[in-house]
């Protein structure tokens, strides 16, 4: 049983890695495609969807749903708030660059997350990760 386990966690690593090294393939092309036409957005959007996605990913596993027994769902609030909103600030930072708000005079670390891609890609990982983690089933009781 345990061999099992085992080979289950390697083929994990081997479909995360291969995400991976596709996910910046493509955003190595897109790159190249926005610096070619100039157009920007959909690198932004890229940049913001595929860690938001591969957080899921990895927490889709930790999270064993199961959808043949009748549950409850519910979201945890909590966890979502603490971890999820201050991640989905961190992600979006880029965006409040095109703005017209000066966001260097309200912070103090602003410069540290202008232009900062890993702290920008953990953060789409911690939000997508917090999104799939917050979903909480419930076991109801029925009796027939």
């Amino acid at each position: 049983m345990q061999n099992q386990s085992t080979l289950r966690y390697f083929l994990y690593l081997l479909l995360y890695g291969a995400i991976l090294l596709i996910g910046f393939n493509i955003e190595s092309r897109l790159h190249v495609q926005a610096e070619q036409n100039f157009l920007l957005t959909p690198v932004f959007y890229y940049s913001i969807l595929f860690p938001t996605l591969f957080g899921a990913l990895i927490a889709i596993p930790f999270r064993k749903l199961s959808f043949r027994k009748r549950k409850s769902w519910s979201y945890n609030w909590r966890k979502s708030l603490v971890f999820g909103i201050p991640s989905l600030f961190v992600l979006l930072f880029p965006a409040y660059y095109f703005t017209l708000l000066s966001w260097g005079d309200f912070m103090g670390f602003a410069n540290i997350l202008f232009g900062n891609e890993r702290l920008h890609f953990v953060s789409g990982i911690v939000l997508g990760f917090s999104m799939i983690y917050s979903v909480e089933e419930k076991e109801e009781n029925y009796e027939t």
